[in-house]
């Protein structure tokens, strides 16, 4: 994601309208950012920009549950397009992965990887309605997508939430709604808690949604003890 793209957005953001949060997704916001994020001012629409920008990286360690769900790459390096790009309150989700409402069965089932993106792109949302705290703006969020590097790694070494990176933040947020719905009682389930709660006060430690209800976007993944 590159600066060109967030001085693109600003200009989609001074034309689009996009939607609220639909009640079954402001019921899952609920269980992670909680009263910390205010989700009345937010609005999610659809772009055909993002697809448009791809970059190189190298590929992850498959030790995250987050990447864990997802089919092995086929290589060292992989190509990736943003998914979302959040401006202020308004989340950009490119046209192909864009729903009218993400979470529309919650809390009966719930999509997984739909589930994780939302909570990293709300997570983006409250960096900006707390940029006071987090010192959060979207060129600096730009700024760390530098070619070739994945901003998005992170390891859990005892540094608090808010000295980790923009993108690592909502990584860790992702992470923690894949471990709670797969393995609620894993030890890395355990620190991602203790590593958010100061900041979300209200984040619910136990997922709403049975795990028979939780679809996950690979057919292949082993969930056992994917978090322990």
């Amino acid at each position: 994601m590159t600066r060109r793209l967030v001085m693109f957005a600003v200009c989609l953001a001074l034309a689009a309208c996009g939607r609220p949060l639909t009640g079954t997704e402001r019921r899952f916001a609920a269980t992670v950012q909680g009263d910390a994020l205010a989700v009345d001012r937010v609005r999610v629409t659809d772009t055909a920009l993002l697809s448009a920008f791809s970059m190189e990286r190298p590929a992850r360690p498959r030790t995250a549950c987050q990447d864990r769900i997802l089919p092995p790459p086929d290589g060292p390096v992989v190509s990736v397009s943003p998914g979302a790009l959040v401006l202020f309150d308004r989340v950009y989700y490119d046209r192909s992965l864009y729903r009218r409402d993400f979470l529309q069965s919650y809390p009966e089932q719930m999509s997984l990887w739909h589930a994780m993106l939302l909570a990293h792109e709300l997570t983006h949302v409250w960096q900006w309605q707390n940029r006071e705290k987090t010192g959060y703006s979207p060129f600096k969020a730009a700024g760390e997508h530098d070619p070739g590097a994945d901003p998005y790694l992170f390891e859990l070494d005892g540094r608090g939430f808010l000295d980790f990176g923009y993108e690592q933040q909502g990584a860790v947020v992702e992470e923690y709604v894949c471990c709670r719905a797969l393995d609620p009682e894993g030890e890395r389930t355990q620190r991602l808690y203790d590593l958010l709660r100061p900041h979300f006060p209200d984040i619910a430690r136990q997922e709403t949604v049975a795990r028979a209800g939780v679809v996950l976007p690979w057919d292949g993944a082993e969930t056992r003890g994917i978090c322990s």
